[in-house]
């Protein structure tokens, strides 16, 4: 099977592109895509991410600006970026060969205009290159797009007011622009080798996901019908709701019941497709529907179908602990993701770190149930936390969320910073915040 691969490029970049892919066209099919402008780029990939395997864009502002565009895209994006290893080796030949010019009067783009005779002097040069990446790599989408322009009137300016004789560039669409306004330009080209190895990278993360989409994957289901007895027509119907299902989401099942368990053999890849990517179950959804019963439902990845069966039933018993009964997965690195319920998903360990277990020591509470309770925390302004706010985020009562947090402060690891007003009349409830 041979990968599709989507190239989004500039002309500029045209001939080592097609060099570059050469020894890879038996495994992939490569095909370029042009832009003019960094600003296309967003657009170009959103009209063809569902017609290729993988992508690779060229330089790390066109990667940021794809990012900032589609924070929640799934498909693999390398970069055929220029480090600043090779930027600075560029940069003496170009030196080198123009012994006249001088460092003060070239312009580097990571420069934005400073002086790079004193950044040398002064050694703060790597500085600057590690600070112009940072600083692309948090910049919005507004202002990924008005850098280049912004780069190249400052050039503009400084060209006709005779302040420089040479720019240094690895913006291609940059590059393009001062060759038409006839501005003295050096494009820095990524070298062969290292755009080769980037298409080894993408080659071998498409092979691990679809191994990964491939492997054994089981999913447990149990149902609870208020306490009645087990009902034979109520089991077979559940039994027929899951093979509809799988006929209506065109899923491979092999379904096998014992007593009132139903475990469904499958892939990962079908786990992440009616999960849609673990953030929620369209499979409960479907068999609550369709029986009326409380199902609970827990998804287990492993190496072989014998794990992936022990990780299914562990996260169907946290399934069957969470008051609403909602899903859980575990998946092949023990990692224990739910509740599968849009907005409220977290990623945890099931192997508890030294510190968690040192925190379940003193606080009698469970490591796993730390981790959610940090990892909530973490999400708020300044780790802080109030028992309702808990109660909602994990699904448990608010009395079971305070008797959590007052063990934490008891033992040292959160502590009171304030109280707030309940929306309802009462006392008003602590702010705790966490020390994670």
């Amino acid at each position: 099977m041979k990968y599709r691969t989507a190239i989004i490029s500039t002309e500029f970049m045209d001939t080592r592109v097609k060099e570059a892919v050469l020894p890879f066209e038996e495994h992939c099919t490569f095909t370029t895509y042009y832009y003019k402008k960094s600003s296309e780029i967003p657009e170009i990939y959103k009209s063809i991410e569902d017609k290729y395997d993988g992508f690779i864009v060229n330089g790390i502002i066109s990667r940021a600006m794809l990012r900032a565009a589609c924070p929640d895209t799934k498909k693999p994006i390398e970069t055929f970026h220029v480090d600043m290893l090779a930027y600075y080796q560029e940069l003496f030949r170009l030196m080198t060969l123009k012994p006249d010019l001088k460092a003060e009067r070239l312009y580097a783009d990571f420069m934005m205009g400073k002086n790079i005779r004193e950044a040398v002097e002064n050694g703060t040069l790597d500085a600057e290159g590690e600070n112009f990446c940072s600083l692309v790599a948090h910049m919005s989408l507004e202002e990924l797009k008005e850098l280049r322009f912004k780069m190249v009137e400052d050039v503009r300016g400084k060209w006709e007011a005779g302040r420089i004789d040479q720019v240094i560039t690895r913006l291609s669409t940059a590059a393009k622009d001062f060759e038409e306004m006839g501005i003295p330009c050096h494009f820095v080209y990524p070298g062969i080798p290292y755009m080769r190895d980037v298409i080894k990278q993408l080659l071998m993360t498409l092979e691990m996901d679809r191994m990964k989409e491939s492997m054994p994957a089981v999913i447990n289901i149990t149902a609870d019908r208020g306490g009645q007895e087990r009902d034979e027509l109520g089991e077979l119907a559940m039994q027929t709701a899951i093979l509809q299902f799988s006929k209506e989401y065109d899923c491979d099942f092999m379904l096998q019941r014992h007593a009132s368990v139903y475990e469904v053999y499958t892939s990962a890849g079908v786990v992440d497709r009616i999960t849609e990517t673990y953030s929620v179950c369209m499979l409960k959804i479907y068999l609550e529907k369709k029986t009326g019963a409380r199902v609970c439902i827990g998804y287990g990845l492993g190496r072989d179908t014998t794990r992936a069966r022990l990780e299914a039933m562990n996260a169907n018993q946290e399934s069957m602990m969470h008051p609403q009964g909602a899903s859980y997965a575990i998946d092949e690195n023990e990692n224990l993701i739910g509740p599968l319920v849009s907005g409220n998903c977290m990623v945890l360990s099931t192997t508890p770190s030294e510190k968690y277990a040192e925190m379940a020591e003193k606080t009698g509470i469970s490591a796993l149930t730390l981790q959610k309770i940090c990892t909530v925390a973490r999400k708020q302004e300044e780790g802080s936390v109030t028992a309702q706010l808990l109660a909602d985020s994990l699904g448990v009562t608010v009395r079971a969320a305070s008797k959590y947090l007052q063990k934490m402060v008891t033992a040292g690891a959160a502590q009171v910073v304030g109280t707030k007003q309940r929306k309802t009349r009462g006392r008003p409830e602590q702010i705790i915040r966490i020390s994670d």
